[in-house]
């Protein structure tokens, strides 16, 4: 009687839930926030460019093309701070919170659920039996669960951006007289500037389904929220050291 040998299986992926929802709505505000900036410098430039170019004016059109190309820069940017950034913020919100609600009324009892917006949302969470579930972009927002097994590194990165303000300050002169008024003030003093460094904090989550297959990473996004980063990231470091 011959042996049977049954084949050795590794955990693989499992999707639980889709969100086929929240997918449409990040791909739809992209596309928005890329296509409206577009239009509206190629309607603005090419709105210029007509009436010289019925004239036969053809240096006038590329002058004009040119200070209008900036001009509409300008407005494309003012639109993007004023309508295409506040809309992106709502929905990526709402996106996130919804996630965040999934992710916890799902069928095992969760003990750690984190969500983000910026950039694009998404959530995570980690179940009482040791599951981790990630719902985001880079998995077309459908519910991965993994086991501890399967978490390869875990990681925090830091972006930091300097922003500096300058103050130029002028000097009063006693005893001075300008325009009929006592005392001046005076252009050209001192100047000083003041440099704020803002540090913004990213965990970087690296995960394959099997031994040698390809490693896939999901970047959640803190911001200024660095502790929080960082007990997530010993949470999941502390789970990708227990034993398989």
């Amino acid at each position: 009687m011959n042996d049977v040998v049954l084949p050795v299986t590794r955990p693989g992926p499992e999707i639980r839930r889709s969100n086929p929802e929240i997918l449409h709505c990040v791909e739809q505000t992209e596309k928005i926030s890329s296509i409206v900036p577009m239009a509206i410098i190629l309607g603005l430039v090419g709105l210029s460019a007509i009436g010289p170019l019925v004239m036969g004016h053809f240096v006038d059109v590329i002058v004009g093309s040119l200070i209008m190309y900036f001009i509409a820069k300008a407005v494309a940017s003012v639109v993007n701070s004023l309508i295409l950034k506040p809309m992106r913020t709502v929905r990526y919100k709402g996106a996130a919170k919804t996630l965040a609600s999934q992710l916890q009324a799902g069928p095992e009892r969760v003990t750690i659920c984190q969500s983000w917006w910026m950039g694009a949302p998404g959530a995570i969470a980690v179940t009482a039996n040791g599951h981790v579930i990630i719902c985001d972009r880079s998995t077309n927002y459908e519910e991965l669960w993994l086991v501890p097994s399967q978490i390869v590194n875990v990681g925090i990165e830091r972006e930091a951006t300097q922003i500096t303000n300058i103050r130029h300050g002028g000097s009063f002169t006693l005893g001075g007289v300008s325009g009929g008024i006592f005392g001046g003030y005076t252009f050209g003093g001192r100047s000083k500037a003041t440099t704020t460094v803002i540090e913004d904090a990213f965990l970087e989550i690296r995960y394959q389904f099997e031994r040698n297959s390809p490693v896939y990473t999901t970047v959640l996004a803190f911001g200024r929220e660095r502790r929080a980063a960082e007990e997530l990231c010993g949470t999941l470091t502390r789970l990708e050291h227990l034993p398989a």
